[in-house]
């Protein structure tokens, strides 16, 4: 019976394990790249409405682009978003008994995946049912709610991504040793900034 239980057990771990790789790989292909091709992509706002909504217009106009954005995007999306509740659900902080840095950025990257979802859920529901356009984006960041709720979703989005960028290195064996992940970390913080300053950067045309 011991043996059953614990072949049980090896096996749920395997399970698990194998999940838990899957998401890690999914917060970056194709989430991560998403986000930092929508992050630019989005700089055509600041040619202004006329060539913003071109834009949009051309990437509407691929042929099956919806069952492209599903399988590429929503699905993945979906999957790292049901996960990383899961996960969170689950989860076991110990951020009271040992204050280190990475225990805050455990608890941030955890809450900031949560407040992501929620951003991504009502900015879809607000370009698919509503005015996929500058005016629409113009209409949304109009009231200072709203500017508040894109800036925060924005630069959380950004910080879900790069904190996961350095746990992705570690979780997969890419940065081995303390040199490695400190180089790392110091990378991450630069793309982390860089994508921020773009993303806000994105939402001050449309104000």
């Amino acid at each position: 019976m011991s043996n059953e239980v614990g072949l049980r057990r090896a096996e749920s771990g395997s399970y698990h394990f194998l999940i838990r790789r899957v998401h890690s790989l999914l917060g970056l292909l194709p989430i991560g790249i998403f986000l930092t091709f929508h992050l630019f992509l989005n700089l055509s706002a600041r040619l202004g409405p006329g060539q913003y909504d071109k834009v949009i217009q051309t990437m509407q106009s691929v042929p099956g682009i919806f069952l492209i954005e599903m399988i590429i995007i929503f699905v993945p999306i979906i999957f790292h978003a049901v996960y990383g509740s899961w996960v969170v659900y689950t989860g076991q902080s110990n951020i009271l008994r040992y204050q280190y840095p990475r225990n805050w950025f455990y608890i941030i990257q955890r809450l900031s995946g949560i407040y992501t979802v929620i951003f991504v859920a009502v900015h879809v529901f607000a370009l698919r049912f509503g005015e996929a356009s500058f005016a629409g984006m113009q209409s949304a960041v109009a009231n200072p709610w709203g500017l508040i709720f894109y800036v925060i979703g924005v630069v959380l989005a950004i910080f879900h991504f790069t904190n996961g960028l350095w746990a992705f290195a570690i979780t997969w064996g890419i940065t081995v040793g303390p040199r490695a992940q400190q180089i790392w970390t110091y990378i991450c913080l630069a793309v982390f900034v860089l994508l921020t300053a773009i993303g806000l950067y994105d939402l001050t045309a449309f104000m």
